[in-house]
């Protein structure tokens, strides 16, 4: 009684109530909240391993000829040479190959003049014309008539160096009006965009329309900038397009009766060739214009259409196009000859399974399907043949086919795992007796023991054929490295097939789990199911918690009340014991 009297004694009372209502109510409702967990985490796990398994089976099942079965391995004796490069589907071969000749870029140089001498003869607009492969660039270079030899080169290289592409219409009254509709295309380096207009009830005065096609070019076509031009001598206005990059060309069509703009392929001249000022010797200038790209094909072409600012440095029209080839250190000229497409300095020369071939570029694509050549020097005379062979490549076949087995043995030993009991209750495996489970462990081990059926007699229709072993312990195995190395080398499409014809391993293995993984598949279902339940059981949980606490405070404020009661009774009987023996 005394200890009920005390503070801890209360304590201890609801303690004792609080556990039994636990035992009783809360604990039943963890149980079936941590066996919905587990579910939802079991399934959830192996969602992951299966999502990793469906994306080796989308790689595997591709069936054009670039598939991972066709990966190709190139080797090269002298990679000093030159090295190389195939794609998948290239063809298993072998050639020699000497390299003779590496390919240059055109390079022409001006006389050597002395910088500060004044050359006052040549104010006013300069125009040259630079010609490299299918393009063609016109560069005007102004000139005040205070140059000196070194800065009219400058003013040169510069000028060639800031020229872009462009394209410029017709000049219109800006006040005469404009009625009709249609419609350009805008190709910037093969990207082609479409601009059309619609004045066919509404008309508009040309500077308006100009405004507008600014405003829709610039809004809707990537790479170039298009602006108004305003003539400042006759106010008449002009659509002017510009590339933003250098390298990039300009086509324009469909313009002709409006805009008088048809422009094809226009590249300006700093996508053609680069120019550049330096000092041989103190006091001395001199400068060269060098071509983008590499090759015959590419030589530079130039000439001066207005003026003469490239006789002025040296480069005559006679050594320009003569191809004259500068003989010492300071006269102007081309630093390598290109007589003719078979006579030049310019292409790379190779000697290929002994036929002398000639390539523009050090670059070669097109020489041997699918098959890039990079030459990187030329062979000296006691140099042997370079020696290149194209083989499949089992090693990156191989890596790929370990990856695919080892997602699949990551699903399968993991739904096995937790698939059986041990006869203890609590360590049952969250899989047991679940006919999903059962059903996709039937369908994995089928996949890998089973044949595959569709395919052409005598062609393999086992995995156990090209090497790979199925184990209803651990899953498939590689048991036969050499065997499977054999199958890529002499029949990778038959491989290829195994996998991913109409019912290959890869494709049946795709399609089985893109059913149990979608948004509305049923593994997707189930983690949804089993979540569900947790939150459920969580919210009955913290209710029942909440309804138990509220108990427990009722109860705490009773027993206080009767500690109250108890200790009023006890006063008054201790009172009257006390007057009962004469204290009083």
């Amino acid at each position: 009684m005394n200890d009920f009297l005390t503070t801890s004694g209360v304590d201890n009372l609801i303690r004792s109530y609080q556990s039994v209502q636990y035992s009783r109510r809360v604990y039943p409702l963890e149980v079936r909240q941590q066996k919905f967990s587990t579910l939802s985490t079991g399934w959830g796990d192996l969602k992951t391993k299966l999502t990793t398994l469906k994306s080796s089976a989308n790689d595997f099942k591709t069936t054009s000829d670039s598939a991972l079965f066709f990966k190709r391995s190139i080797s090269v004796s002298d990679e000093s040479i030159l090295t190389a490069t195939a794609t998948n589907n290239a063809s298993q071969s072998s050639y020699t190959m000497r390299v003779n000749q590496l390919a240059k870029s055109d390079l022409i140089v001006s006389d050597t003049q002395a910088s500060a001498t004044a050359v006052s003869s040549m104010a006013g607009t300069q125009t040259i014309q630079i010609g490299s492969g299918d393009y063609t660039s016109s560069v005007d270079i102004e000139l005040t008539g205070a140059e000196t030899n070194q800065t009219i080169m400058e003013k040169l290289s510069a000028a060639i160096n800031a020229d872009k592409a462009v394209a410029l219409s017709g000049s219109f009254d800006p006040a005469a009006m404009f009625s009709g509709t249609g419609s350009f295309t805008i190709d910037v380096n093969g990207t082609e965009d479409t601009i059309s207009y619609d004045y066919g009830t509404t008309s508009k005065t040309y500077d308006e329309v100009m405004d507008d096609l600014v405003n829709d070019i610039n809004t809707n076509v990537t790479g170039v900038l298009a602006e108004k031009i305003v003539d400042s001598t006759t106010g008449f206005v002009s659509l002017q397009i510009t590339v933003e990059d250098s390298d990039d060309y300009i086509t324009i069509g469909g313009t002709a009766s409006f805009l008088n703009m048809d422009v094809t392929k226009e590249k300006g001249a700093s996508g053609l060739a680069d120019g550049s000022v330096f000092s041989p010797a103190t006091d001395q200038s001199k400068f060269s214009i060098t071509a983008k790209e590499s090759g015959y094909d590419n030589r530079l072409i130039m000439s001066d259409t207005s003026g003469s600012i490239l006789n002025q440095i040296g480069l005559t029209s006679a050594l320009l196009s003569g191809r004259t080839v500068t003989t010492d250190d300071i006269t102007a000229g081309f630093i390598y000859t290109s007589t003719s497409s078979t006579d030049n300095q310019l292409n790379s020369k190779v000697e290929f399974n002994g036929i002398n071939i000639q390539r523009n570029s050090n670059i070669i694509t097109d020489l041997v399907n699918s098959v890039t050549l990079n030459l990187s020097a030329v062979n000296e005379v006691a140099d042997p043949d370079v020696s290149v062979s194209v083989k499949v490549d089992t090693s990156a076949i191989s890596t790929d086919i370990k990856e695919f087995i080892s997602n699949f043995n990551n699903a399968y030993t993991y739904i096995k795992n937790n698939s059986y009991s041990s006869g203890d209750k609590d360590n049952r495996g969250a899989f047991v007796g679940d006919s999903t489970a059962r059903s996709l462990m039937t369908t994995l081990t089928n996949l890998g023991m089973g044949q595959v059926t569709g395919l052409q007699d005598g062609n393999y229709s086992y995995l156990s054929e090209i090497g790979i072993t199925f184990s209803p312990t651990g899953g498939l195995s590689i048991s036969d490295s050499s065997l499977l190395d054999t199958a890529l080398e002499e029949n990778a499409d038959q491989v290829a097939d195994l996998f991913n014809s109409t019912n290959g391993i890869a494709t049946s293995l795709y399609d089985t789990l893109e059913n149990y993984l979608g948004v509305d598949g049923s593994i997707s279902n189930l983690i949804k199911s089993y979540d569900s339940n947790v939150s459920y059981y969580k919210t009955k949980i913290e209710s029942t918690n909440t309804s138990i606490d509220k108990s427990a405070d009722i109860l705490r404020r009773q027993y206080e009340d009767l500690q109250m009661q108890l200790l009023t009774l006890q006063y008054s009987f201790n009172s009257m014991a006390a007057f009962s023996n004469g204290q009083f």
